[in-house]
């Protein structure tokens, strides 16, 4: 009698035996085990830190079985003289058996899984050693899609530079990172996404437990910032109001009544977005990077730029219309927003609008949700002070962190600098977060630089091979190259084009003696830049009166800057 072959002469991957692994935690997880109810807490957390390492090797080990599964059926379907087509969906149908998952998922997963074997060894290895998670992991490989491959390269190198500043990093955040430096990378292909993406806007209605419902609806990034936002305000206004319901629950009711005109619903107001730009993206929108929108996250540039086309077309509608330009600067080190302080308690405005500006989302390890409160990472009964060194932007859960017996701490460089955020946990468990990088492809060139050159005075024997004369960083990494060389060529009769590290400055002396910058002094006078700071507003109006009496509307100006 024949008996089918058991698992363990399947579970095999090269001389490791998986089975007998698979079947101790088989037992430890279904039956239970005194082993583990025996661990001290400390051990206990050692257990589950080992797990999750051991869990985003498998997950690097999988990634590379479904792209070797997709490759070999597929070679076996096109033998047999099979459409291309019908051997991809026969290799999907098997992957999603294997892995019982629906077709549909498999697919995606099998795609991200395929960019990162074949393109972005550097994501994949950092998956295997478990510096991110397998979401994170499918998430980069989700946004790289649209991408060449020699793009995918090029995002993976700069993201595998910024490994140790990413790894407290949610998930979200991971995926905004790649689309910001693909986007640096490609400007032209952003614009062309962004274009394409827009036609897949939709509303999707579906059933939930208990008699609930999702309402789902893809819009544009700063169509969705401005219903967010509304809303937001609008469960704060209540609150402040006495209405006893939770933030959430009137955000959700608000949206249900306005769009069914039930009841007061929301009346339309002033509110303010902000939305970050750089200078290089004002002046030279060929090299632009992308935008950042407070709340929301990396958007294309030119994404940004129509919205604005489309505020200075309508101005003669809304003359109330501004755009305020404020100058904000980044640090060359880590990219990070520097700026303001205040020596009140309570953060005041500027300075609160400063942090949702730098921190965009909860800056507690691996937390995406948008921020509720400002928190003082010393405390200011403490002595800390009103910051940005030692303000961080957080959810409501994570601003009762000493309640759940975490504290964080600043961490300085040897100049005195803020660099990151040290969380610690009651039984001595550790993570760090810093702020958003808003020049991610400019810090990974300078710190690869400094690597390289540091390689170069241990290793003086090699100094000839790794010279910038012999073989200069530019043409070992492409993305070098291509980013941050040399801008267009100086255009006949014009003036010369800005460096990547132009001022916004030469562009303001222009249109402020145009009237069409209103230059503002700093709202707050306790307020103390490290730069020299003023703010400030195009005014709409003159501009398209301007513009109207020359005979044209380009709607050129656009709105705000870092």
């Amino acid at each position: 009698m024949n008996s089918t072959p058991a698992p363990a002469s399947v579970l095999r991957l090269g001389e490791v035996d998986l089975s007998s692994v698979l079947s101790g935690l088989v037992h430890a997880g279904g039956d239970g085990s005194g082993s583990i109810e025996r661990l001290s807490t400390q051990a206990t957390l050692s257990l589950l830190d080992g797990l999750r390492e051991v869990s985003t090797a498998i997950a690097a080990v999988q990634a590379r079985a479904l792209v070797h599964l997709e490759s070999a059926v597929k070679d076996e379907c096109l033998a047999k003289e099979m459409a291309p087509r019908v051997a991809l969906k026969t290799a999907r149908a098997e992957a999603a058996f294997a892995l019982h998952a629906a077709p549909a998922v498999t697919g995606q997963t099998m795609s991200s899984s395929r960019r990162l074997v074949q393109s972005m060894p550097g994501m994949l290895r950092a998956l295997a050693h478990g510096r991110l998670s397998p979401e994170a992991a499918h998430r980069v490989g989700r946004v790289v899609g649209p991408a060449a491959p020699e793009l995918r390269s090029q995002v993976d190198q700069v993201l595998t530079e910024h490994l140790p500043y990413l790894e407290g990093c949610g998930v979200q955040q991971w995926g905004d990172e790649a689309e910001k430096v693909m986007h640096a990378l490609d400007p032209q292909g952003a614009a062309a996404r962004h274009t394409h993406a827009v036609q897949s806007r939709n509303v999707s209605v579906r059933r939930a437990e208990n008699g609930m419902s999702v309402v789902t609806a893809r819009l544009t990034a700063l169509d969705g910032a401005r219903i967010r936002k509304s809303l937001a305000l609008e469960a704060e206004r209540a609150r402040a109001h006495g209405d006893r319901r939770g933030h959430q629950q009137i955000m959700a009711d608000m949206f249900a009544d306005t769009l069914l005109s039930r009841g007061e619903g929301m009346d339309p107001g002033t509110m303010e977005i902000g939305v970050i730009i750089t200078d290089r993206s004002l002046l030279v929108p060929e090299h632009a990077d992308p935008a950042v929108i407070e709340g929301l996250g990396t958007v294309p540039y030119e994404h940004v730029r129509d919205e604005m086309r489309r505020a200075m077309a309508s101005a003669d509608d809304d003359p109330e219309l501004r755009l305020a330009l404020r100058n904000l600067y980044t640090d060359p080190e880590d990219g990070q927003l520097v700026a303001i302080e205040s020596r009140a308690r309570a953060f005041p405005p500027a300075l609160a609008r400063f942090l949702s500006w730098s921190h965009l989302t909860c800056r507690a390890p691996y937390c995406d949700a948008p921020i509720r409160q400002n928190d003082h990472i010393t405390p200011y009964a403490a002595g800390g002070a009103t910051s940005v060194d030692n303000g961080n932007g957080l959810c409501g859960i994570d601003t009762q962190k000493e309640e759940a017996g975490m504290r964080a701490a600043v961490i300085h460089d040897d100049t005195g600098r803020r660099r990151t955020v040290e969380w610690t946990t009651r039984y001595g468990q550790k993570a760090r977060r810093s702020g958003i990088n808003f020049d991610p492809v400019g810090t990974a060139l300078r710190r690869r630089h400094r690597r390289l050159s540091a390689t170069e005075q241990t290793t003086p024997e090699q100094s000839t091979s790794m010279s910038p004369t012999a073989n200069p960083p530019e043409q070992q990494t492409g993305w070098v190259m291509h980013t941050l060389g040399e801008l267009e060529p100086t255009r006949e009769g014009g003036p010369t084009p800005p460096d990547s590290h132009a001022s916004l400055h030469r562009a303001i002396c222009q249109l402020v003696p145009a009237g069409i910058l209103i230059r503002k002094p700093p709202s707050h006078p306790g307020q103390r830049l490290l730069c020299a700071h003023s703010d400030y507003v195009f005014d709409a109006t003159r501009i398209t009166s301007r513009l109207k009496a020359k005979g044209e509307v380009r709607g050129e100006a656009r709105g705000e800057e870092k």
